[in-house]
């Protein structure tokens, strides 16, 4: 694979063999690489291919903001919640599970505690998924060794 753009250490874009853009992860893939560089294929962790290019661009930005670890979490995450739910996901979930725990977690640091007005009816309407989001919950903790204990009050 060819290197079109490092969009951090751990992230490139590239193209597959259908010459269409794929975002590549893996642990220092692109350390001291260049655009046009070679990346060997034992160095990829992870392929993400996005039909939608307004999300890919989406998710681009947003990886290259994020620490890589929360991306692998999400992703498998995602992988669990499709197995339990039986359905296909939006490729946005990337992007907005992403984000939000992100987002979440970094809030937590902080301190910051916001309410959720829709949680009522997200546990009503939503079950199987509110029990994803716990089982959720306990995964992060766990591989990011933080409490979530206040997170889980909350619910």
């Amino acid at each position: 694979m060819i290197i079109e753009k490092i969009l951090n250490n751990n992230v490139i874009i590239t193209t597959d063999e259908n010459h269409k853009e794929i975002v590549v992860m893996g642990r220092g893939l692109a350390y001291k690489k260049r655009t046009g560089d070679h990346i060997s294929k034992d160095k990829i962790d992870k392929i993400f291919k996005l039909s939608d290019p307004n999300i890919s661009d989406k998710f681009k930005e947003l990886i290259a903001d994020i620490p890589m670890r929360y991306m692998e979490l999400s992703d498998e995450i995602i992988l669990y919640a499709k197995e339990k739910l039986g359905k296909r996901l939006n490729d946005s979930i990337y992007i907005s599970l992403t984000d939000h725990m992100y987002t979440a977690i970094e809030r937590a640091h902080e301190g910051v505690n916001v309410k959720n007005v829709l949680l009522w009816d997200i546990k009503r309407f939503y079950k199987n998924e509110f029990k994803i989001g716990l089982e959720a919950l306990d995964y992060i903790e766990k591989n990011l060794k933080l409490d979530c204990q206040k997170m889980k009050l909350d619910l």
